[in-house]
């Protein structure tokens, strides 16, 4: 099996996004690693996330972060500019302790088409919803294929 980076992913999203659901329904598909793409809790410990994973997370806006854009214009218009949400920030690995709240994330930005270090506050809110996601089912021979792949 190939480990795919999160700069592959996202030249490629539209690839992906059109293949969504077949990705969703085959543990072959779903089930390809991602590279640096995980989940790091004290005291839970350290899990990947796959292509699958990160689609579900990201189309379904789970693990999007939200910037605001300062206004370009900053004289008379500025009382009648709002600052812009935009969803640029695509998370795809979370690190830190329960305990602590020493919480950081890495997050691929679209406008700047490389990887961002983000502060977050409440990593028990993407840990729950990571954990909410469905799989599909694998059987015992694929198990054993990705095992002596792996080895």
């Amino acid at each position: 099996m190939n480990t795919l980076t999160i700069a592959h992913l996202f030249l490629n999203l539209q690839s992906y996004k059109d293949q969504y659901l077949t990705i969703l329904e085959n543990p072959e598909q779903y089930f390809v690693p991602v590279a640096d793409a995980y989940i790091n809790i004290w005291p839970v410990g350290k899990e990947q996330l796959y292509l699958g994973d990160l689609l579900q997370l990201w189309l379904g806006e789970k693990w999007i972060v939200n910037t605001e854009k300062a206004p370009l214009i900053n004289t008379i218009l500025r009382d009648q500019t709002k600052a812009v949400p935009e969803f640029d920030r695509y998370v795809f690995s979370l690190q830190g302790n329960l305990l602590t709240s020493q919480n950081s994330a890495q997050a691929w930005s679209i406008n700047a088409s490389e990887s961002e270090a983000l502060s977050i506050e409440s990593l028990f809110h993407y840990y729950c919803v990571f954990k909410s996601l469905s799989r599909p089912q694998t059987s015992a021979s694929f198990l054993n294929a990705t095992l002596k792949k792996a080895i």
